[in-house]
C-alpha cells in the first residue's frame, strides 16, 4: 500500500476514461472514503488528504453506494494504490 497525495489522486482519476461522467462530488466521496479506509495514521499523506477536501459525509453515509459513480472511483483507487 502506498501513500498518495491528494494531488496524486485527482490526477489518477482524472486520467480514468469514466471519469469525465462523474462530478467533483463523485470524486471527492471516493477519495474521502479511500482514505478512511486505507490511511496509516495522522501523519500520512491519505489522512491529510481526508482533511484537505472539505467534503463531509452525511450522518448516515458508512462508504460510497455501491453501484455509484463514486464505488466505480473508489476501485480504481484500490487498483492504483493497493495489493488487492
Amino acid at each position: 500500500m502506498s501513500d498518495p497525495t491528494l494531488t496524486e489522486m485527482q490526477a489518477v482519476l482524472g486520467a480514468y476514461g469514466d471519469a469525465m461522467e462523474a462530478d467533483d462530488f463523485d470524486r471527492a466521496q471516493a477519495i474521502y472514503w479511500f482514505c478512511v479506509d486505507w490511511h496509516g495514521g495522522q501523519w500520512s499523506n491519505l489522512y491529510s488528504a481526508m482533511c484537505q477536501l472539505g467534503y463531509t459525509p452525511s450522518m448516515c453515509e458508512s462508504g460510497c453506494e455501491e453501484g455509484s459513480m463514486a464505488a466505480e472511483l473508489y476501485d480504481v483507487l484500490e487498483r492504483q494504490y493497493c495489493d488487492v
